[in-house]
C-alpha cells in the first residue's frame, strides 16, 4: 500500500495536468509500468506499454509515448508528432511546446502537416496565459519556458508548485535573476530547493542535500535529505546514499551497513534502460562485494527485494519538459 500510494503521488507530480481518459485496469497498469520504465530511461520498452493507454485517449500517455519515441529515434518523427498532436488537441501544453520546436524532422524537410511551429508557439502562449491568469502553475512554468519572463516561474514557485520551486532554485544557481545584497542569491537557492524538497519532490531532496553539504549547512540535515531522496527512488540519491552507508567515504555520519549498500547498488545494476545509474551500479557492485561475506551478499539481495516491495520504483525523475 505504501509503495502504491507514493508511486501514485510522484507520478501525478511528473505528469502534465490533465483530465485523464477513463482507462481499464489493464490499461492503467500498462501506463504506470510504461511511465516507470520511461523514468528509468528505458525509452524502447516503455513504448508498447504507454501506447495501450495512448490509444485509449489518455493524454499523459500520449505525451510520454511521443517523448519516448523522440528520445529513442533522437528526433521527432511522424509517429512522435502524431502523439504530440493527439495530446495537444486535448490541451496538453508540453505537447504544444514540442510541436512549436523548429528542430524536428518535418520542419527540416518543410513538409509538416497541420499547424506550423510558429502557429503552435502562438497557440501555446495564448492558452498558457489564459490558464496562468486562473492560477495554473504548470501554465506559468510554460510561459517561463517560452521566454515570457522569469516572473512567471517565480509566481509558480510562490504558489507552491514543487517542480517550479526546484526549477527556480536551479535558475538562480545558474546566475539568472537579480539580487542586490550579498548572500541573498544563496539564501534564495536554499529556500527554493528546501521548499521543493519539503513539497515532496525527490530530485529536489537530493539537490537540497547537496547544497546544504557544499554550503556549510548542518551535516545531519544533508544526511536526512539524501536518505529521504533515496527512499523515494531518485537514482542519483540511491547511489550516493549507498556509498555513504558503505563508508566509501564516510562523509555524512551514517552507521556503516554493507548489506544495505549492496542491496541498493544491486537494484541500480539491474536497471534495464541503461543510463549512468545502471553503469554505476554494475561498476560499484564488485567493489562493495569484495568487502562482504557470501552470506552478507545474500542478505543484500534480500534487502533489495524488500526495498522494491515497500518503496517507489527507481527513477531519474526526468522533468516533464526534459531532454
Amino acid at each position: 500500500m505504501i509503495n502504491k500510494f507514493i508511486t501514485s503521488l510522484l507520478l501525478s507530480m511528473l505528469l502534465p495536468c490533465a483530465a485523464f481518459a477513463q482507462l481499464t485496469p489493464e490499461q492503467q497498469a500498462a501506463k504506470t509500468k510504461g511511465l516507470t520504465l520511461y523514468q528509468q530511461s528505458d525509452w524502447y520498452n516503455s513504448q508498447p506499454l504507454l501506447e495501450k493507454a495512448a490509444i485509449a485517449g489518455d493524454r499523459g500517455a500520449q505525451y510520454y509515448l511521443a517523448e519516448a519515441i523522440r528520445l529513442s529515434k533522437k528526433y521527432t518523427n511522424d509517429e512522435a508528432r502524431k502523439w504530440y498532436e493527439a495530446a495537444a488537441e486535448q490541451g496538453d501544453l508540453y505537447s504544444m511546446l514540442r510541436l512549436s520546436s523548429k528542430s524536428d524532422l518535418c520542419n527540416e524537410l518543410k513538409n509538416c502537416t497541420g499547424k506550423s511551429a510558429d502557429e503552435w508557439r502562438e497557440h501555446v502562449i495564448k492558452i498558457a496565459n489564459e490558464r496562468a491568469e486562473k492560477g495554473d502553475t504548470e501554465a506559468m512554468t510554460v510561459l517561463f519556458i517560452t521566454k515570457q519572463g522569469l516572473n512567471w516561474l517565480e509566481m509558480a514557485a510562490e504558489a507552491g508548485d514543487p517542480l517550479a520551486q526546484n526549477t527556480l532554485a536551479g535558475v538562480y544557481k545558474d546566475g539568472d535573476g537579480w539580487f542586490l545584497t550579498p548572500g541573498s542569491r544563496e539564501k534564495a537557492i536554499e529556500k527554493w530547493y528546501g521548499a521543493s524538497a519539503k513539497g515532496g519532490y525527490p530530485r529536489a531532496m537530493y539537490l537540497y542535500a547537496n547544497y546544504l553539504y557544499e554550503h556549510g549547512g548542518k551535516k545531519e540535515d544533508a544526511a536526512y535529505w539524501l536518505k529521504k531522496s533515496a527512499e523515494n527512488g531518485y537514482i542519483d540519491a540511491v547511489g550516493n546514499y549507498a556509498l555513504s552507508v558503505a563508508h566509501m567515504p564516510d562523509n555524512l555520519g551514517y552507521p556503516k551497513n554493507l548489506v544495505e549498500a549492496y542491496g541498493l547498488i544491486y537494484l541500480m545494476s539491474k536497471l534495464e534502460g541503461g543510463g549512468p545509474g545502471s553503469d554505476d551500479g554494475k561498476m560499484l557492485l564488485p567493489e562493495i562485494a569484495e568487502k562482504m561475506t557470501a552470506g552478507e551478499i545474500k542478505e543484500g539481495e534480500v534487502f533489495a527485494k524488500d526495498w522494491e516491495k515497500t518503496r517507489p520504483p527507481l527513477s531519474y525523475f526526468v522533468p516533464v519538459y526534459g531532454y
